[in-house]
């Protein structure tokens, strides 16, 4: 019994193969427009996960600045700090004198002659914080407690970053999820429609094998294999293509970012990825040839 089902796919795929070798270039063409298909939603993945994997070697903690009122004394300053300390989201507090202040901006900001000519020092002291929890919830939180201290005049508190970040991961992910839906249901018509046209050259040959006895798992077996081995073969197709373009980008990027003293590479897809998208290539072949047949089988009424 197993050995005759083994044997009945076995032929079932040899009869597949041929078909695809008697029409070479209609089936290279209808391959490699099913691969360009895949090709588009898995490009705009490989771009999502590379910018995600950038983003994730740059230095993204929030940056949360406390500052004093303007006449706010040292002592103010001491008492400050060891309530800052004593929050529990405040990992480390370091604080920074207006005059270190003074002095850093009279560097940076190549104002050192109208500054010098300021008879008191305008800014007030300050202190930046690294907070142990970074997202929103715990950092707005953190902002009430800091400004209901005494003598804290603003905090500042840039996470704008995250929020962007989150959105633009949220967006990501759904425009891919989209993208790769609305071409799944290509691919399936694209196979489909090939299927149809085999279908109707092989009309009578199905005909008379419906006549004899043939069962519609029989008939339809050899388009099965037709679809998913078509749908392999244009997965492969996208993968080739996309390694390529990562390559070829990745040479750019690679001279780019060792400019700015970094060695980031674009990566490159793992096995798994591979082996999931070649699968899923060969399940929507798969689906797109069932579906194609079983319309046939049933408006020709051969149930």
């Amino acid at each position: 019994m197993i050995g005759a089902w083994i044997s009945a796919h076995g032929q079932a795929c040899l009869r597949a193969f041929k078909r695809m070798g008697a029409s070479p270039a209609a089936s290279i063409i209808s391959t490699l427009v099913i691969g360009i298909a895949i090709m588009l939603p898995l490009g705009l993945y490989s771009l999502f996960s590379n910018v995600t994997a950038a983003a994730s070697r740059l230095n993204t903690e929030p940056n949360v600045n406390v500052y004093l009122q303007v006449a706010a004394k040292d002592d103010d300053a001491l008492q400050t700090e060891k309530r800052l300390k004593a929050i529990a989201n405040v990992a480390e507090v370091k604080f920074v004198p207006r005059e270190v202040a003074l002095a850093e901006m009279k560097r940076l900001a190549s104002m050192a002659d109208l500054l010098n000519g300021l008879d008191t020092n305008p800014l007030p002291h300050a202190f930046t914080l690294r907070p142990r929890a970074t997202d929103e919830a715990s950092l707005e939180q953190m902002q009430k407690e800091l400004l209901a201290l005494p003598k804290v005049d603003a905090v500042v508190m840039d996470f704008e970053w995250a929020k962007k970040l989150k959105r633009f991961a949220t967006f990501a992910e759904r425009l891919v999820m989209l993208l790769g839906a609305v071409l799944a249901l290509a691919v399936v018509f694209v196979t489909g429609n090939t299927i149809r046209l085999q279908i109707l050259t092989q009309k009578d040959e199905i005909e008379v094998s419906r006549l004899i006895g043939a069962t519609k798992r029989f008939v339809r077996r050899p388009f099965l294999y037709f679809g998913a081995l078509q749908g392999a073969l244009a997965g492969g197709v996208a993968v080739a293509a996309m390694a390529a373009l990562i390559w070829w980008a990745g040479q750019e990027v690679h001279a780019l970012t060792i400019s700015y003293g970094s060695d980031f590479q674009l990566q490159y897809l793992n096995a798994a990825q591979i082996a999931s998208i070649i699968g899923i290539g060969a399940f929507l072949g798969w689906l797109g040839a069932y579906l194609s047949v079983s319309l046939y089988l049933r408006s020709a009424r051969t149930v």
